[in-house]
């Protein structure tokens, strides 16, 4: 397991946990076709419905569900949300049902396009709580710097987590991915940049770098 987390400004107190279980893919990376004709609800975990890298997140969250449970005092407070296509959920909460989480846990969000979009549906439903619930982002190492960009510029007063499982594709297939999934730089990007900008130009003035060393 890798776990990397980002603790950025985060509220002094928390109450709950939420699970972000990030599992939007391309019908592509399946290796066998899901039909409408499916027994969602027989019990079995067609892992060949799933690709491995989504398998692999599965049971990351598995594994963070079992240690909140283990050891924090509001664990009966906790979500799992998992963020995928309609016509995927059914194997993701079998596999989830199956790895010992209540399906009481579970909620659902097919509305979000990206990892931006499910942040920003989280935000608006935690906003106004007086004690937010400490956020879990479970996805593949390789979002953690998109997880980073996004916490910065909007949850620095939450208490954020990022849990990554590792990710199997080639390297090409997942940098397309990640310039998909590229959050839109806003105000904070660009006051940054900006920043930056005029650093840059009082070092000029003060370090000119054509100026005459012997001067």
């Amino acid at each position: 397991m890798y776990l990397l987390y980002k603790l950025s400004n985060a509220a002094s107190f928390t109450y709950g946990n939420i699970l972000l279980l990030y599992c939007i893919f391309n019908k592509d990376d399946i290796t066998q076709p899901l039909s409408d004709t499916d027994d969602r609800n027989n019990g079995l975990n067609r892992d060949g419905y799933l690709p491995n890298y989504i398998i692999g997140r599965i049971n990351l969250c598995i594994e963070t569900f079992g240690i909140i449970m283990n050891s924090k005092p509001d664990k009966f407070h906790t979500s799992v949300l998992i963020i995928s296509k309609d016509n995927h959920v059914g194997v993701i909460k079998e596999k989830l049902i199956a790895g010992g989480i209540s399906e009481q846990y579970l909620e659902y969000d097919a509305k979000s396009k990206s990892i931006e979009s499910a942040f920003n549906n989280v935000i608006t439903r935690i906003t106004k709580t007086v004690n937010p619930p400490c956020i879990y982002f479970i996805g593949s190492v390789w979002q953690k710097d998109i997880f980073d960009s996004i916490v910065d510029s909007k949850l620095k007063q939450y208490k954020v987590i990022f849990e990554g499982a590792l990710d199997d594709r080639p390297y090409d297939i997942v940098q397309k991915e990640k310039a998909v999934e590229e959050p839109k730089k806003g105000y904070v990007y660009y006051k940054r940049k900006m920043t930056n900008k005029a650093i840059d130009a009082l070092l000029n003035y003060i370090f000119p770098k054509n100026k005459n060393k012997n001067s």
